[in-house]
């Protein structure tokens, strides 16, 4: 019988509690990973303003739009790296070393447990200096959002998140086929970089590719457009569709993959 969610959330904020007496003992940190996010953000601020320097937009999107679509990329690599590394990036090496074994005997969803019981606290700041960026290029657009665009760029967001955690699932659980895959997430990686830009500044085949095979498009595209006006709020409802659609294909994934797991006896 699969235990109710309330146990699930017990479990998981316990787990948390643990990490997060872990990580204040090392405040320095906090320091340390907010210089790493405002490099990392300067860097590709500047690339972008070095693009502009030579031409009037990126995809047909403007400097200030494109820097409220580098925010949300800044604040999804937040979630990644505050929750998804320290979770379900780990998945490789506990399928190699038969540590899995423990999670799986634990009265609690193996893919629940496996994928969150790791926070980053340190790193949930990238998500603040996310939300910072978009708000100072939204009064460099001279633009507020009305209700409306607000709510779709929650959804938008919201659904990003799980689009990206679909894709984490999606790769990771590749390890129960080929175990030697400890840095899939560098796969991850080389693939989200393309997010940094707008869908439309790709040429057509791989507008396709971040659209429909690895929806990269539905991570910032969506959620900035909303928020700038460039798409109709009704877009979220699309995104919500997307994310869902997402996370049940890697929940099948992760299902089909879990029963090709033979425990460290082999």
């Amino acid at each position: 019988m699969t235990p109710p969610p309330r146990r699930w959330l017990r479990v998981l904020a316990a787990l948390w509690r643990v990490n997060v007496s872990e990580e204040l003992q090392y405040r320095v940190n906090f320091v340390t990973s907010l210089a790493g996010t405002l490099f990392s953000l300067a860097t590709a601020w500047l690339t972008v303003s070095l693009f502009f320097r030579h031409a009037s937009g990126i995809g047909g999107w403007t400097y200030w739009e494109v820097v409220v679509l580098l925010g949300v990329f800044t604040a999804l690599s937040g979630v990644v790296e505050a929750v998804l590394r320290p979770g379900i990036g780990q998945l490789a090496e506990q399928v190699r070393s038969g540590d899995l074994d423990l999670v799986l005997v634990r009265p609690v969803d193996a893919q629940v447990l496996v994928s969150f019981r790791g926070i980053d606290i340190w790193r949930i700041t990238d998500v603040a200096v996310g939300l910072v960026v978009i708000g100072y290029a939204l009064v460099r657009l001279d633009r507020v959002p009305h209700l409306l665009e607000i709510a779709a760029f929650g959804v938008a967001l919201a659904a990003a998140t799980a689009v990206v955690y679909a894709l984490w699932v999606a790769l990771m659980s590749l390890a129960f086929w080929f175990v030697a895959v400890e840095n899939l997430w560098v796969l991850f990686d080389a693939v989200f970089e393309g997010a940094r830009y707008p869908v439309s500044a790709y040429p057509g085949a791989l507008r396709v590719l971040f659209v429909y095979l690895v929806p990269v498009a539905w991570t910032t595209t969506i959620p900035a457009g909303a928020l700038t006006g460039r798409f109709r709020p009704e877009i979220a409802l699309a995104s919500a569709l997307a994310g869902a659609a997402a996370v049940l294909l890697a929940r099948l994934l992760w299902r089909t993959a879990i029963r090709r797991y033979t425990g460290a006896s082999g």
